[in-house]
């Protein structure tokens, strides 16, 4: 058995209990477009356009009583960080950095003709640019 996608793409599933300043780091900052808001029993979900996938921000009307588990990347086990390939490494990293975002881990090389940096969003998810030259 495999899997027979209908897309291809991989959208990601972020809850939060601060939509307005996460759409400000993902629209604002990052230039990702908002493209719909589904009302769903007890929230909304808002659908954010990254390439051919979607970034779904979960807004609930009664947030969450367990806080993400912080502690970065390399915290805990489970999903911990969304890896985007970008071709503006360097003004994505500063205009997060302008905008008063973390930068985890500055633009640096990961091996020969591949650079990386980590940045954190406003709920302290892991973000990891990269660009291939």
């Amino acid at each position: 058995m495999s899997l027979e996608l209908n897309r291809r793409a991989l959208d990601l599933g972020i809850v939060t209990a601060d939509a307005p300043a996460m759409l400000a780091f993902y629209c604002d900052t990052l230039g990702l477009t908002l493209v719909a808001e589904v009302p769903i029993p007890g929230g909304v979900v808002k659908k954010l356009q990254c390439g051919d996938s979607y970034i779904k921000m979960l807004v609930l009307e009664e947030p969450p009583k367990n806080a993400l588990h912080r502690g970065g990347y390399a915290g805990a086990t489970g999903y911990r960080y969304c890896a985007l390939s970008v071709r503006n490494l360097d003004a994505v990293v500063a205009a997060c950095r302008a905008a008063g975002y973390r930068v985890v881990v500055d633009v640096r090389e990961l091996r020969p003709g591949v650079k990386v940096a980590l940045v954190e969003d406003p709920d302290g998810n892991t973000l990891e640019f990269m660009q291939e030259n």
